[in-house]
């Protein structure tokens, strides 16, 4: 299915997840330094519109990526879903969907991959209903407009944000070998290790750049 316009959107979707790998690391970065940053010569006022924007583009790249729409083709996994198919699985394209949907609690066997991946889809979004909605709610009220009442403090937590990462990637991976036959691309780390090197250069000594192990619950290297 090279060239089909399942493996067009799955190419969308990796740079989409892409993004969303620099907007987390961002993000935490901020988060690890913020004490260490607020004594250097850096702008408060810029430092707090940084933070502010990598909020947002969280917020709007989870919500890009695990959205569905009726009226838009989009390049997210409900998109990529849609316009599979009706794919009988191989043995060997079984275990590697079943290895991809254990990994999320589905435990029946895999039959047909449209079907399949839609049930698993759906597990995950249940179990992170709560998560998806608060995402989808601060983008509606911060990222997209301006409501009074939004509350910035709302967002899930960082753990919550790598498990959606994981997911994402994990979903693009399995598309990529299984049904489009291509080796997926690899999602490179290249703002967070540059942003490091910035705010080292502006006098943070050691900056972190990841939670230390004990403190890393739920967060997966990709």
């Amino acid at each position: 299915m090279l060239n089909s316009k399942t493996d067009i959107k799955n190419i969308e979707l990796v740079k989409l997840i892409a993004q969303l790998r620099d907007h987390i690391d961002i993000y935490r970065i901020i988060g690890l330094n913020n004490a260490a940053l607020r004594e250097t010569d850096i702008s408060s006022a810029f430092l707090g519109y940084f933070q502010k924007t990598a909020q947002e583009s969280l917020a709007i790249y989870i919500c890009k990526v695990f959205e569905s729409s009726t009226r838009n083709e989009l390049n997210s996994i409900p998109g990529i879903i849609e316009s599979l198919p009706f794919i009988r699985l191989s043995i060997e394209r079984k275990r590697e969907f079943a290895t991809f949907g254990k990994r999320y609690g589905i435990v029946s066997e895999p039959i047909e991959a449209r079907s399949y991946l839609k049930g698993t889809f759906g597990l995950f979004c249940g179990l992170h209903h709560e998560s998806l909605e608060r995402l989808k709610k601060f983008r509606d009220t911060i990222g997209a407009h301006s409501d009074s009442k939004a509350d910035s403090k709302a967002l899930p937590s960082l753990a919550e944000f790598e498990i959606f990462f994981g997911f994402a990637s994990d979903f693009y991976g399995l598309v990529s070998r299984s049904i489009c036959n291509v080796g997926p691309a690899l999602v490179p780390r290249q703002a967070g290790p540059g942003f490091l090197r910035m705010i080292q250069a502006l006098g943070v000594k050691a900056p972190k750049f990841d939670f230390d192990d004990g403190n890393r619950k739920g967060s997966r290297n990709h």
